[in-house]
């Protein structure tokens, strides 16, 4: 894992820019088969409350409504999470790494597309503590697919979202469940195909800033190219994201 440093303060504002276009700004937000597998995940009975962290515009909190007992979703910024509204059955703002739950409060967690904005191990430490016993962590993030295409993925990751903490390989945030406590880590491959001028249309970006990243997959490498199917196409360009999908038992 690498760390851009980013002060949290600059992710808010980020998201508060991006706010209005966010369901647009990628595939991966909206695609069922996605946010089914996470569901799935998360192994949550109509009983269960589940804190979805990062909740954002509510689309994993949606899944979950209606088919368990409670769904809280935490974000630190008010212009997302008033699309969320619906959603949730009830909405807290705050950081993750102080999670304002009582212990053993929840029967499951979820993250998607939060850690890289966060300090990991704080929240995986906070996840383990509002998690009651045999409680289960999913996390679903976009990584790197390996050490091949590792400084290429995350420059391009950094260019396109610079309020950006962290940069992930696949093995990161399972090392960082394994550091607190958790057990029972299962690792799954999810493959995203996004539209490069969708994903860096988010309403943040300065067409300098998009022309940049336009010419990093340009110069890319053959290996960068061929591990990540990169295709160019009536003016834009595809890339197959690889997505971790991690989950974890309390």
């Amino acid at each position: 894992m690498e760390s851009n440093g980013a002060a949290p303060d600059n992710v808010a504002i980020h998201f508060m820019k991006r706010a209005g276009r966010y369901n647009g700004s990628s595939a991966w937000v909206e695609d069922p088969a996605l946010i089914a597998k996470i569901r799935e995940a998360a192994s949550a009975g109509p009983e269960d409350t589940v804190l979805d962290i990062a909740v954002g515009t509510g689309k994993i909190s949606r899944a979950f409504l209606g088919r368990v007992g409670r769904v809280v979703g935490l974000d630190i910024c008010p212009d997302m999470v008033c699309q969320a509204r619906g959603c949730v059955d009830e909405i807290v703002l705050s950081p993750a790494e102080r999670l304002p739950f009582k212990d053993g409060e929840f029967d499951a967690c979820v993250c998607r597309q939060g850690l890289q904005f966060m300090e990991v191990d704080r929240v995986v430490a906070e996840v383990h503590r509002v998690l009651k016993p045999g409680g289960r962590a999913v996390f679903c993030h976009l990584t790197a697919y390996g050490p091949e295409d590792r400084e290429e993925t995350f420059l391009i990751q950094k260019l396109r979202n610079p309020a950006r903490k962290n940069f992930f390989l696949p093995q990161d945030i399972p090392e960082s469940l394994n550091r607190n406590a958790f057990t029972n880590i299962e690792v799954m491959e999810y493959i995203t195909r996004e539209s490069v001028n969708r994903w860096i249309d988010h309403g943040v970006l300065a067409e300098e800033d998009k022309e940049k990243i336009r010419e990093a997959y340009l110069k890319a490498s053959d290996v960068f190219k061929r591990i990540h199917d990169v295709q160019w196409k009536d003016g834009d360009i595809f890339d197959s994201m690889r997505m971790t999908l991690v989950r974890a038992v309390r």
